[in-house]
C-alpha cells in the first residue's frame, strides 16, 4: 500500500490556498488574482477574509429569520446597537468575540455553529 507524503503546516496551507485559487477563478463575480507570489498571496488572503465575513453575515441573517426575530427583539436580548445588527448582516462588519457570543446566545446556537467550524474531536 503506497504511503501518503507527510504534509507540514506550510504544505497544508499551500494546498488549501491552491484549491481556493482554482475556485476563485470560476466563482461568479470573482476576479482572479494577478500572477506573482506577493500580490497573489495578499489578494488571496483578502478574498478569503471577505468570503468568511459574507458567510458569517448570511448565517446570522438566516438565524434571525429562522427565529422570527426583528432587529429590535435582537437588540433587546443582546444589548447590541441596531446599527451594528444591520451592519453585521449587510455591510460585512467584523464582530468582536463578545458580540459573537451574545448573538450565539440570542439565537441559541454555539459560536462554532455561526463560524461554521467544528473544534470537537
Amino acid at each position: 500500500m503506497p504511503q501518503r507524503p507527510i504534509m507540514t503546516q506550510s504544505t497544508h496551507d499551500d494546498s488549501i490556498l491552491n484549491r481556493i485559487r482554482g475556485r476563485l477563478g470560476g466563482a461568479p463575480g470573482a476576479t482572479r488574482p494577478p500572477e506573482g507570489p506577493a500580490a497573489d498571496e495578499t489578494e488571496l488572503r483578502a478574498a478569503l477574509r471577505q468570503m468568511a465575513r459574507r458567510r458569517i453575515s448570511q448565517t446570522l441573517s438566516q438565524l434571525r429569520a429562522a427565529r422570527g426575530l426583528a432587529y429590535e427583539q435582537v437588540r433587546q436580548q443582546t444589548g447590541l446597537p441596531m446599527q451594528l445588527l444591520y451592519d453585521m448582516e449587510y455591510r460585512d462588519r467584523r464582530l468582536s468575540v463578545d458580540e459573537l457570543r451574545l448573538l450565539a446566545a440570542c439565537y441559541d446556537v454555539s459560536v462554532n455553529d455561526i463560524l461554521g467550524i467544528d473544534l470537537e474531536p
